[in-house]
């Protein structure tokens, strides 16, 4: 089981701060399974519209950048743990 912790605007959006989600290997099958959970506005805030993950946006596995691992690819084990969030940015 991968326990998915949400923080800024995804919490808006899924009205969950955690979730747990199981049968999952890598990062872009976990992706699949929230955004099938959570739908379209799920969907847009990760995603650009040429279905690259958005630069302001961080998913950590297990305190590590996915961008410093394997991205998408990234392997996920039971008992992992994910944090999603959108940075933010000011002057």
């Amino acid at each position: 089981m991968i326990e998915i912790k949400f923080l800024t605007r995804f919490v808006d959006i899924t009205g969950e701060r955690t979730t747990q989600i199981d049968n999952v290997n890598k990062i872009s099958a976990l992706i699949d399974k929230l955004c099938k959970k959570y739908g379209k506005e799920f969907k847009e805030v990760l995603w650009d519209d040429k279905g690259v993950l958005r630069d302001y946006l961080k998913v950590m596995v297990n305190g590590e950048d996915i961008r410093d691992i394997d991205g998408l690819d990234t392997p996920l084990n039971d008992g992992d743990q994910v944090v999603m969030f959108q940075t933010i940015a000011g002057g």
